[in-house]
């Protein structure tokens, strides 16, 4: 162990958080892809789809801040961490018990319980970004990060394969099909003690030798908001990830409406979508890394915006099951490079104090786009048609991505004019 943390250069502090990482990201491979499948074998309908897709949101909305500033008065980020890992595993086993519901009441709880296990969900990734903000920084933090990303990416897709060759070569019949995924979700609930356990051995100390006053987050007040709303690099980038963020998600249910109704995949297909997208962003990673290395966040996550913006427009005619891969290589690609530099892009916004409350913001806004678009991407496609509404998502994304265009523009031209006036 010592020889393979010596030889990647890194201490054990990050070697957990990988691993860490890892586990939560085979969790989430192991359920996510088919958490609208699941409700589709027990009779959910579009609404239903609709609800899966802005319900979790919903319920970010209204717990990020008022959870966050409690969390950072408490400011026991790692504890708390690992607290929420433990209360949302819980949610795992109480979703393996709903199939024994009887009726289409077992949809709702269903659609109930998907919702609310965002209230830890959501709450995790905020305090996980601030806790990993406090012990790393700068170059390394990118580098650990990048590191996560890559080998969760990879482990990710080798548990969504195999949970897609399980559930479509197994089961026979739906009956059958549901009792793997009761199974699938007791595994979860096991790793995810897994996860636990790896961010335990995760060392917290402060990201650099400075003196600790210094490093620990400054008790949170209400008056603190007027500050953050008047740190104008921040608000901007919320907003301009916000725009994007509506646009993006509206595509969200309208794939797997596209996958399963219009393409006619299954679940071992459907795997199959989710593995290209994850080795592509497996092997993407240290791609994006070296980018942002040369160009920085700002210029680099355009181009990310910018390929997510085309992807729906390959959808827009029905395509064949290799086709939806071929194009699934493009959003893999871009995926993992937006949401790479959208992380690195808030890190270099957040101050030395109130990290928290800042992600907490930043991912409250996420998840308001999170609860609208779904509804309105729904109501495009009923409007007109699945391919005239990708059609006009793919329009409103390249829209969206203007504005990281702009953002990027205009602070260029704020360094330019400082170096004049340094010159000078």
């Amino acid at each position: 162990m010592r020889f393979f943390i010596n030889k990647l250069d890194f201490d054990s502090k990050a070697l957990f958080i990988i691993l860490e990482g890892i586990a939560y990201t085979v969790v989430l491979n192991i359920y996510n892809p088919f958490v609208l499948m699941f409700a589709k074998r027990m009779g959910a309908g579009d609404f239903h789809i609709a609800l899966l897709n802005s319900l979790p949101a919903l319920i970010a909305v209204f717990v990020l801040i008022p959870c966050s500033i409690l969390i950072e008065k408490a400011n026991r980020k790692k504890s708390t961490t690992s607290l929420l890992i433990l209360i949302n595993s819980i949610f795992y086993v109480l979703i393996a018990f709903v199939p024994f519901i009887p009726g289409q009441v077992k949809i709702t709880v269903y659609i109930i319980l998907i919702g609310f296990m965002n209230w830890p969900g959501s709450l995790y990734i905020t305090t996980w970004q601030s806790f990993f903000a406090d012990i790393f920084s700068g170059s390394n933090a990118n580098h650990v990060y990048s590191l996560r990303s890559k080998y969760s990416a990879f482990f990710g897709l080798l548990a969504a394969l195999f949970a897609g060759l399980i559930l479509t070569e197994i089961p026979q019949n739906d009956s059958q099909r549901l009792v793997i995924y009761q199974v699938f979700y007791i595994a979860c609930f096991i790793i995810a003690l897994l996860q636990l356990y790896f961010l335990s051995r995760v060392r917290q100390e402060s990201a650099d030798p400075v003196d600790i006053r210094q490093t620990a987050d400054v008790p949170f007040k209400l008056s603190s908001f007027k500050e953050i709303f008047h740190n104008k690099g921040f608000m901007i980038f919320c907003l301009c990830t916000f725009l994007f963020h509506i646009a993006w998600q509206m595509g969200w249910p309208l794939f797997f409406l596209y996958n399963v109704d219009h393409a006619g995949l299954n679940e071992f297909q459907i795997s199959m979508v989710s593995v290209v997208a994850g080795v592509t962003s497996f092997l993407s990673y240290s791609v994006w890394s070296r980018f942002i290395e040369k160009k920085g966040t700002r210029f680099v996550i355009i181009f990310g915006a910018l390929g997510l913006a085309l992807n729906p427009i390959f959808f827009t005619s029905l395509l064949s099951f290799y086709s939806i891969i071929l194009v699934n290589v493009l959003a893999g690609f871009s995926g993992a490079g937006f949401t790479y530099t959208l992380f690195c892009s808030l890190l270099e916004t957040l101050p030395e104090s109130k990290k928290t409350i800042y992600i907490s913001l930043f991912n409250t806004f996420i998840n308001i786009s999170g609860f609208i678009s779904p509804f309105i991407g729904i109501w495009l496609y009923k409007l007109t048609s699945i391919y005239m509404a990708f059609f006009i998502i793919a329009m409103l994304r390249l829209l969206a991505s203007s504005f990281y265009i702009i953002r990027w523009w205009t602070g260029r031209k704020t360094i330019n004019t400082i170096n004049n006036t340094l010159e000078v």
